[in-house]
């Protein structure tokens, strides 16, 4: 005799809500963005991606635009530097203003710590010192807080410089 299990109307409600939230959280889980890293021909994609760097970032959401300052060091493949942010025709989101820039030489992307807990990562679409490009992510509590692109000028003389003689932002 083979064992039925038998479920009655409120167990197959439940059982349904389960396989539901299931599929739900399983679609909503951080996807990692597919961008080339490494090639033959360009075998660390940032490695050029130092000093300072100046530009502006627009989201997607709500056309907020805010000026944007990378101050960017480079520790053998490791990237590290500042972020700040200035208001343009947008205050900078949750008013924060500066943020910790991590990343590698190898990728083609950076992260950046915010002082909330939140965190934007920044993928260059194009690296053309001087200039640079490409789409960035917000995110806070783990889901997309904000979206957009962001264009940067870059000069390496004015990282170099002594902190005061460095323009303020």
């Amino acid at each position: 005799m083979k064992p039925k299990l038998i479920l009655n109307a409120g167990s197959r409600i439940t059982v349904l809500g389960l396989v539901l939230a299931t599929a739900v959280i399983s679609s909503c889980s951080t996807a990692v963005r597919d961008t080339p890293g490494a090639t033959a021909d360009a075998p660390d994609p940032l490695v050029d991606f130092t000093g300072l760097w100046k530009g502006t970032s627009t989201s997607d959401m709500n056309a907020a635009k805010v000026q944007v300052t990378f101050d960017i060091k480079r520790e053998g493949d490791q990237l590290k530097g500042t972020y700040r942010c200035a208001p343009l025709n947008a205050v900078c989101r949750d008013n924060l203003d500066r943020g910790r820039l991590s990343g590698t030489i190898r990728a083609r992307g950076f992260t950046v710590a915010m002082e909330n807990t939140g965190w934007c990562t920044f993928m260059l679409d194009k690296l053309d010192p001087p200039v640079g490009n490409g789409e960035y992510t917000c995110y806070m509590n783990g889901m997309i807080a904000d979206e957009g692109t962001f264009d940067l000028r870059g000069s390496s003389a004015l990282s170099e410089a002594a902190p005061s003689e460095r323009p303020r932002t």
